[in-house]
């Protein structure tokens, strides 16, 4: 196969990928259960015609992995050194709670139930939804907790 097919492939299924799992959205890239392992692993036996077609050479390969590899250093590059790319990139963290009430408009948006941010919660060692001054879903799917100072604690 063509380098530059294979760099074309590899670069169209890559945007794809990502414009797929951002619409996916935040809460599901936070949590990993055996159903979202078995399907990133059957993505990717999926997509591997799709990259490569036919071709099993090494080059092929190597080509294929240096491009993935390409993009994922220029998206970290370009959300390292500008802001808004960033934004667009990796997104904002989301407010669930803040002076221990719940957003309950966040909480429809990302699909997270009052049960599941109180799991969280407890998780943190922590029952009482009032002891938290403000909760984020963070970008990489993640809920992290902001405690009242008077908890004696001030973060996750």
């Amino acid at each position: 196969m063509n380098p530059l097919e294979v760099i074309l492939r590899v670069s169209l299924v890559f945007l794809f990928s990502q414009l797929v799992l951002r619409l996916l959205g935040r809460k599901e890239l936070g949590r990993y259960s055996t159903f979202d392992l078995a399907l990133i692993f059957l993505l990717t036996v999926c997509l591997r015609r799709t990259l490569v077609g036919d071709d099993d050479s090494l080059t092929t390969g190597f080509i294929a992995l240096s491009t993935l590899g390409a993009w994922d250093r220029l998206f970290s590059w370009l959300s390292f050194r500008d802001r808004h790319a960033a934004r667009l990139l990796e997104g904002r963290p989301l407010e669930l709670v803040h002076e221990g009430e719940l957003v309950h408009d966040n909480l429809r948006k990302t699909h997270i139930s009052q049960k599941e941010l109180l799991s969280q919660l407890r998780g943190q060692g922590r029952d009482d939804l009032r002891t938290v001054r403000k909760a984020f879903l963070e970008p990489n799917g993640r809920i992290t907790f902001l405690f009242r100072e008077s908890e004696g604690a001030s973060s996750h």
